[in-house]
């Protein structure tokens, strides 16, 4: 068993495709399919399923890639930690944030850490929970702090609560349903609603909303990952989306959006600290950890009632 096997293994077991994964792995799909190959006559078992549309997991492929996401990321962690005592360290710290994080939180961390350490390389990836997280699990990211969109959580993965957000219906300025004390949720179902592409329990918690009270929930119209495309779209049309509050306060404090407030009660999802379970980790990304304990705790202390 080699460790290129293991990486050529998980991007077909990522991607279900053996022409992807080669192209991720810079490799061309012949060498990838003999890579597979022997990996699967090491272990005396077949991993993949193919037929000329598809490629499938076995179940044994199943069992096996926790084990191996958990191998490489150890690797990884081996060959940062023998870099830096060679004196060729990477001397680096990869953070996925969640745009709702990486505009507080994480910034205020990340330059408490290169204050104790200023040689330290930091790479913030931006994207959504389920995007960040199997590069989590993976090795390519250290921490990820992310609102935790699914009650979903890899068994390799470990996280802390930092605080609950509130989420709210965001228009335009002067939308029609702004400035009234209370919008029904009759009312919203009137304009066309955008949403993210991935899963959020936000969303689904917004719609058992609706349900609970007999109605049709908003018919989503349109998707995408992009906040900053959402809030253009927002501010020139009359379309409304469901979104972390503190994603768009920079919007809210401009004037360029509003808050709607509508006649439910208060939809909220939590801020995480994602990391690996039983994983080496580098010294910065421990500092990391211990300094986003230190701001939300100050934080919670600032918002303590006197």
């Amino acid at each position: 068993m080699e460790i290129r096997q293991l990486r050529h293994f998980l991007a077909v077991m990522e991607t279900k495709s053996y022409w992807r994964a080669a192209e991720q792995c810079s490799v061309t799909p012949q060498a990838l399919s003999k890579s597979i190959r022997r990996f699967e006559e090491s272990l005396g078992i077949r991993l993949f399923d193919r037929d000329s549309r598809s490629v499938r997991p076995t179940l044994f492929a199943e069992k096996i890639a926790p084990y191996a996401q958990s191998i490489d990321a150890e690797a990884r962690s081996l060959r940062r930690v023998l870099d830096e005592l060679l004196g060729a360290g990477t001397n680096q710290l990869t953070v996925g944030a969640g745009s709702i994080a990486a505009t507080t939180i994480v910034a205020e961390a990340i330059l408490a850490v290169r204050r104790r350490n200023p040689k330290l390389m930091v790479t913030v990836l931006e994207g959504t929970y389920e995007s960040l997280v199997p590069q989590l699990v993976n090795g390519k990211l250290d921490v990820v702090v992310s609102i935790m969109t699914t009650d979903k959580v890899e068994p390799l993965i470990d996280y802390w609560v930092l605080h609950v957000e509130p989420y709210v219906v965001i228009g335009r300025r002067g939308h029609p349903l702004s400035g009234r004390t209370s919008v029904p949720l009759t009312e919203l179902n009137a304009y066309p609603w955008m949403r993210g592409a991935d899963e959020d329990q936000g969303i689904n918690a917004m719609r058992a909303a609706f349900e609970a009270r007999g109605l049709t929930p908003p018919r989503t119209q349109i998707k995408t990952d992009s906040l900053s495309f959402a809030v253009s779209l927002a501010t020139q049309s009359d379309a409304l989306f469901l979104v972390p509050k503190e994603m768009v306060q920079r919007d809210l404090d401009s004037g360029l959006l509003t808050i709607l407030e509508v006649d439910a009660e208060q939809w909220t999802r939590p801020t995480a600290v994602f990391f690996r379970k039983n994983s080496t980790r580098s010294p910065d990304s421990i500092l990391f950890l211990k300094e986003i304990k230190r701001i939300v705790a100050r934080i919670s202390g600032e918002n303590d009632p006197p």
